[in-house]
């Protein structure tokens, strides 16, 4: 039976941000769900909303006040609408919060729901659903073939261009048999692959006693079913050999990892305060390879950081050349509100920026064309996430999955192959941004 016995509330949640995010959002309405509540489709079908706001960029925030703006507008035609607010930013600075309140009726952290849950009990919709309706509607995420789990809160880190630290707090591991619990649960909605979040996720248990990432992932592989597993975003400073070693001995964890390095020059990472120097971060890519056979590698690049110049940029982009990333998110910084970087000045053109963000990309992408391309002939394994409509709807429908590093594969659909399927593909053709091939076996034969 539901916790509350008033009418259900339709609930519609917005959400933004980063995967965690994302996976915050679905556990704030599975929350919801066992309380009785509905999950609404739209915005014009709900009762009540719930605003899951993102704050690492400012135009993140901005989108969160132009949502509260709308909902304030909503609510003059619609006075029993309620609104939550959770996610970074609800822990803004009270100047920069309360001018966006108005249309909000409860603030809630992200993990305890109970503020929201208490409000929505003391409403009764005039259209309320039954419950037998609402016990009906599947669960949050169910169906989804790979799955965020958050294991890590928070970070202790101070980066001068960021926020995180002052929005989300100190780091908080999750306990173990917790997400266990969580993972056991997406594995019976159908879940093959679990992807472990943390803002640095190789940080899990600094604030436990002995037990660290690689007792996760040896966790996570032994719950039957999970096939594959992933963490992200590790920090350079925590790639131990023992997590390495896990990775390559433990049978689930992909042979992947994004390893953010911001900046192939030492001065503007000391500025950064990133607490490592370009060379620390080479040898940590040489450990990674040497230990990791054919592990894939992504990173994150700033361009642009204040008084980033060209001969600071031109590291960068040599640093790029010589470790030749499978992938390299790249952003031109903008000041964040809050941020030590954001006293200083921005003095870096736009123009420039964007040129040393285009270099970087044109670098990357024959980089990444040239790996693509070994995969010719091979046969990966890919587990198979969704049939999708042919490309321009002339090529007929065709899966779209991805290796155990992470590439993107499309191939043909043929009878046998259903979601969260695995077989090996016989790679045809290569971009730099995905893999084409045909289905040929099961791979678990």
């Amino acid at each position: 039976m539901p916790s509350t016995l008033l009418p259900a509330h339709r609930v519609f949640i917005w959400t933004i941000g980063c995967q965690m995010n994302r996976a915050d959002g679905e556990r704030i309405q599975r929350e919801l769900q066992r309380a009785g509540h509905a999950h609404a489709d739209t915005l014009a079908d709900a009762t009540a909303v719930v605003v899951n706001g993102c704050a690492v960029r400012d135009n993140a925030d901005r989108k969160v006040w132009g949502m509260l703006g709308m909902l304030k507008g909503l609510k003059k035609s619609r006075p029993h609408l309620v609104v939550g607010l959770t996610g970074c930013t609800v822990h803004a600075d009270d100047d920069e919060l309360q001018p966006h309140l108005d249309p909000v009726d409860v603030l809630f952290d992200t993990l305890n729901a109970e503020p929201l849950l208490a409000r929505l009990a003391r409403s009764a919709p005039a259209d309320a659903p039954a419950y037998e309706d609402i016990e009906a509607q599947p669960a949050a995420g169910a169906g989804a073939v790979s799955r965020f789990v958050n294991v890590i809160y928070g970070c202790d880190k101070r980066c001068t261009y960021c926020i995180v630290p002052f929005r989300r707090g100190a780091q908080r591991s999750r306990p173990l048999h917790e997400i266990l619990d969580e993972v056991r649960r997406f594995r019976d909605e159908g879940a093959r692959e679990i992807v472990l979040l943390g803002q640095i996720v190789n940080a899990y248990g600094f604030d436990l006693d002995g037990t660290g990432l690689p007792d996760v992932l040896h966790a996570v592989d032994a719950v039957d079913g999970i096939e594959r597993i992933r963490f992200t975003t590790a920090h350079p400073r925590y790639m131990t050999r023992t997590l390495a070693e896990a990775m390559r001995d433990i049978p689930g964890v992909c042979e992947e990892i994004n390893l953010p390095v911001q900046s192939g020059d030492d001065w503007v990472l000391r500025r950064m305060a990133r607490g490592y120097s370009s060379g620390f971060y080479r040898d940590t890519i040489d450990m990674l390879r040497a230990t990791v056979p054919g592990v894939a590698l992504t990173t994150d690049i700033i361009v642009g950081f204040c008084g980033e110049r060209d001969v600071h940029f031109r590291e960068s982009l040599q640093l790029v050349r010589d470790l030749r990333f499978d992938q390299v998110h790249v952003a031109a910084f903008s000041p964040r509100h809050g941020t030590v970087a954001a006293e200083w000045p921005d003095d870096v053109p736009p123009a420039e920026k964007l040129r040393r963000l285009h270099r970087i990309e044109r670098e990357q992408t024959v980089i990444a064309e040239d790996i693509n391309r070994t995969y010719l002939g091979s046969l990966p394994e890919v587990l198979f996430e969704e049939l999708t409509p042919g490309k321009g709807g002339q090529d007929g429908p065709r899966w779209r999955g991805r290796t155990r590093t992470n590439k993107l594969v499309f191939t043909p659909d043929r009878p046998g192959i259903g979601n969260g399927d695995t077989r090996a593909v016989r790679i045809t053709a290569a971009t730099p941004w995905s893999l084409r091939g045909a289905a040929v076996a099961d791979a678990s034969a």
